[in-house]
């Protein structure tokens, strides 16, 4: 009886400080958002078919997934569009074809593009680097895109890892630097099993 107490104890105190476990496949993912953030549902579906209709158009071999699982979408409580993380999970063809490490930099080469074409005077950054969280490989992909003539720039981190054959990226998006190092913290501080 004590034992069951103790756990349930245990997990209460968890779930209170926002630590989640999200299942990809076999693996365990914890994750435990920034304090201020909440988990929220969001509509991706316009984001989502232009990613589409770049990959039709580009006639490279890249293929689109058709089973997305978004596994959490969170907010910082006063966001619209800023400050957000979403966590997901996908077929990995485009890992089997290009590797990891080519797929990224497919992935930050079109990031370079889009938005500048939208206004030359848009000056956008892409690095891609490798990073290790809990023993696993990933890709992140960080495009900063600075609006020089509203004085305004944000910044787009896309993680990316193969786990149990299935493509698993965090896509983090934020505006200053508080919200950065929050989500950068919570993002690098998860763990999987």
């Amino acid at each position: 009886m004590k034992n069951i107490i103790l756990i349930l104890l245990l997990t209460l105190s968890l779930q209170s400080f926002g630590q989640n476990n999200y299942r990809i496949e076999k693996s365990i993912w914890s994750y435990t958002k920034p304090s201020e953030y909440i988990t929220r549902v969001d509509n991706f579906e316009k984001d989502r078919k232009t990613g589409e209709n770049y990959v039709k158009n580009q006639n490279d071999g890249t293929t689109v997934s058709t089973h997305d699982k978004i596994l959490v979408s969170i907010a910082k409580t006063d966001s619209v569009q800023m400050n957000v993380v979403l966590a997901s999970y996908k077929d990995n063809g485009n890992i089997e074809r290009f590797t990891l490490k080519g797929y990224a930099e497919k992935l930050g080469e079109y990031f370079k593009v889009n938005p500048k074409n939208d206004n030359p005077k848009n000056i956008v950054t892409v690095k891609v680097n490798e990073l290790i969280i809990d023993e696993t490989t990933f890709y992140v992909i960080s495009k900063t895109i600075n609006y020089s003539e509203q004085n305004y720039s944000y910044t787009s981190d896309y993680y990316v890892t193969e786990i149990q054959g299935k493509e698993f990226s965090i896509a983090a998006v934020y505006d200053n630097e508080t919200d950065k190092q929050k989500i950068e913290k919570s993002i690098l501080e998860s763990t999987f099993e």
